[in-house]
């Protein structure tokens, strides 16, 4: 049965059957994760924790976007632009890195505690899942993805780490994420798949059937034993060191967003808004998506110029 969850307005969750779905519902903001909708999360792990007839949760989202990030517009307070969303972030101190590593510290741990869920977690990816996005993806079980769906860390290039790191090291490797994290590029979901970041790209038409086929599939197993594929599953991560490395990742993120290249970042917002200085981040990067793109590209020019 679970827990009565209040009536979310940032997300939608329903239940049938064995499978429970919740939808993030913020397409006006590319579904950005913002502190309501995280809380309307936990409220919907609050439930699972005690629904012992939910089997599978699947995860999914309104509008073009999976998941764009983390709403910036609440996290302004870091580098003294906006309003603070909450009177505590007004603080001078709140500015100081070793409150910055907290929060983010803290949202690992939620994010986290969906690693841990005991139901099956699936997700559907079509569109960007981006920089917080990513945090998301990464701690779900299964991910089926748009084989046109984007995937990366933008905010790499002056913005620090996630908070969960994507789990890339986990799905990645180190060599590919350090290759995708050292530009900041985004990989397809067709790429996403071959580098097993998501489980299997198909087209954007047919991603939410194909989750839907296979939670239908896990719903016939019983609850004690997918916790047991899970648990006995992610031990091995568990004792190759995963919570301290993430915790790293918190670490280095607190300092780096106190360093020049985040102060860079945040003198072009103040004079001409976030959007600007996204643009003026990306910009090197924006005419070609990849190095391979960009090497190709040169190649045929190189032909063509002596032909």
């Amino acid at each position: 049965m679970g827990r009565r969850v209040p009536t979310p307005s940032m997300l939608t969750y329903e239940k049938e059957g064995r499978i429970a779905t919740m939808t993030l519902n913020r397409p006006d903001r590319g579904n950005a994760l913002c502190r309501q909708l995280r809380d309307e999360m936990d409220d919907v792990l609050d439930d699972l924790d005690s629904d012992d007839d939910t089997r599978v949760l699947i995860v999914a989202s309104n509008g073009k976007n999976f998941c764009t990030g983390y709403d910036l517009s609440e996290w302004g307070y870091l580098w003294g632009t906006g309003e603070p969303s909450r009177p505590e972030d007004s603080r001078p101190h709140r500015r100081a890195p070793i409150f910055s590593r907290r929060e983010f510290h803290e949202s690992r741990e939620r994010w986290m505690r969906l690693w841990r869920i005991r139901q099956a977690t699936v997700g559907v990816v079509r569109g960007a899942c981006v920089a917080g996005g990513l945090d998301l993806a990464g701690v779900l079980d299964v991910v089926f993805a748009a084989d046109d769906a984007t995937f990366g860390q933008p905010e790499a290039r002056t913005m620090g780490e996630i908070h969960t790191f994507g789990m890339w090291p986990v799905h990645l490797g180190m060599r590919k994420t350090k290759e995708w994290l050292f530009t900041g590029d985004s990989m397809t979901g067709t790429e996403a798949e071959q580098y097993g970041l998501v489980n299997k790209a198909v087209p954007a038409d047919e991603v939410m059937a194909v989750a839907r086929t296979y939670a239908e599939r896990i719903s016939h197993v019983p609850l004690e034993m997918l916790y047991s594929h899970k648990e006995a599953t992610n031990r091995w991560w568990d004792a190759m060191g995963i919570a301290s490395a993430i915790a790293a990742a918190n670490d280095a993120d607190a300092m780096a967003i106190a360093g020049p290249a985040m102060a860079d970042f945040e003198r072009i917002q103040r004079a001409d808004g976030v959007r600007a200085a996204v643009e003026d981040r990306d910009e090197p990067f924006s005419h070609h998506r990849t190095y391979w793109e960009a090497y190709q590209a040169g190649r045929a020019a190189e032909r063509a110029s002596r032909e």
